[in-house]
C-alpha cells in the first residue's frame, strides 16, 4: 500500500513518506492506531478517520495542532458530578481524575473536621455523587451560684443577744456546661455536664443565758440577781431561834431547804434582803414564810404569790 502510494508520487517519495503519520488516538480509554496521509490539523485527520469528537470533549492535544508522526492523542469526554456542599447541591462537568482533584477544582479545602462521603484517593467516576460535610463544636458554659444557709443553735454559754460563728459559710457553684456539634451549621448532637461545688452552711451559736441584773433596794448597796423564783409567801410575828440558830427577826424567812437552801439571800420587793435561815412543817415546795416584826404587820401581809429573786 505504500509502495503504491510512492509510485503516484514518483520522484516526490520524500514528500510522500513525509506526509504519511501514524498516530495513537485514546479515545475515552480505548486505544487505537490510526494511520494515513495527511499535512493538516489534528481536528481534520480525525474527522477523515471518522473519530467522533464532541464539543464537551477534551482533546489533547488541541484540534489545531499540525499532525505529526508518532503523535499520541488524548480524548477525555467530561464527568458529571453531583457535589453536595454543606448545603448546596449542584451537577457539574468535570476532567478531574480523582474525587481530591475534583474537590480542589472547586475551591473546596478539606480540614480535619470535614467529612467526604467516598475516599478522596479514588477514581471520579462518572455520575457519582460526592457529599461533602462540615462538623464543628460548640461550648457553653453557665455559672449558677449557690448560697449556704445560716443555722442558729442555741448555747446557754453566751448571754442573750451575743452570738459566735462557729463555721463561715462559704458559697457553693453550679456548673453547667453545654457541648453542641454542627454539622454544616445545624446542631445534630447535644449534651450536657453538671459540675456542682456544694456551698458550706454557716454555723452560729445564739447565746440564752440571762445577764446579771444589777438592782438596788432601800439601806442596801447594789447587788445582782442571780436567779428568780415565783413562790406562795406566807408571814410570821418575830421571836424565838431559827433552825439555823439565829434569832427570828424582821430580815429572815423559813423556807424548803429543797428548794431554796439554808443560807440564801433573797431580794423580795417591798421587803427586802432576806435571808433563808427558818424552815417551818408547812413550808413545802415553793412556799415561804417571813418574819415580820408584829403579829399585825404579819396579819396585814396575809398570803401572796410573788416573786423573789436570789442575788449576791
Amino acid at each position: 500500500m505504500v509502495g503504491a502510494v510512492l509510485a503516484v508520487f514518483g520522484g516526490s517519495g520524500f514528500v510522500a513518506r513525509s506526509a504519511y503519520k501514524t498516530v495513537t488516538v485514546t479515545t475515552h480509554g480505548q486505544r487505537q492506531v490510526l494511520r494515513g496521509f495527511t499535512f493538516g490539523s489534528l481536528g481534520s485527520f480525525l474527522a477523515s478517520k471518522q473519530i467522533p469528537v464532541n464539543q464537551r470533549d477534551r482533546v489533547s492535544p488541541d484540534l489545531s495542532t499540525p499532525v505529526h508522526d508518532g503523535m499520541k492523542v488524548v480524548i477525555q469526554a467530561p464527568k458529571f458530578v453531583t457535589l453536595i456542599d454543606g448545603n448546596s447541591r449542584a451537577t457539574l462537568q468535570t476532567f478531574a481524575p480523582t474525587v481530591m482533584d475534583f474537590l480542589n477544582q472547586q475551591g473546596i479545602q478539606i480540614g480535619p473536621k470535614t467529612r467526604v462521603s467516598v475516599p478522596l484517593s479514588s477514581p471520579l467516576q462518572d455520575g457519582e455523587q460526592v457529599t461533602v460535610h462540615y462538623y464543628e463544636t460548640s461550648t457553653s458554659v453557665k455559672t449558677e451560684v449557690l448560697q449556704f444557709q445560716t443555722i442558729r443553735r442555741t448555747t446557754n454559754k453566751l448571754y442573750v443577744g451575743q452570738q459566735r460563728v462557729l463555721t463561715h459559710g462559704v458559697k457553693g457553684s453550679k456548673e453547667i456546661k453545654t457541648t453542641t456539634v454542627l454539622r454544616d451549621g445545624k446542631a445534630i448532637q447535644q449534651s450536657t455536664t453538671t459540675k456542682i461545688v456544694k456551698p458550706v452552711n454557716e454555723v452560729v451559736e445564739v447565746g440564752t443565758k440571762q445577764h446579771p441584773q444589777h438592782l438596788s433596794a432601800r439601806g442596801f448597796s447594789s447587788f445582782v440577781i442571780l436567779k428568780q423564783l415565783t413562790v406562795v409567801a406566807t408571814a410570821y410575828m418575830a421571836g424565838g431561834t431559827t433552825a439555823t440558830g439565829v434569832p427570828a427577826e424582821p430580815g429572815v424567812i423559813a423556807v424548803d431547804p429543797s428548794v431554796i437552801p439554808l443560807g440564801t439571800k433573797l431580794y423580795i420587793p417591798g421587803i427586802g434582803i432576806v435571808t433563808a435561815d427558818d424552815t417551818g412543817a408547812a413550808i413545802r415546795g415553793n412556799r415561804i414564810d417571813i418574819c415580820m416584826a408584829s403579829q399585825g404587820l404579819a396579819s396585814n401581809w396575809g398570803e401572796r404569790v410573788i416573786t423573789i429573786y436570789e442575788v449576791r
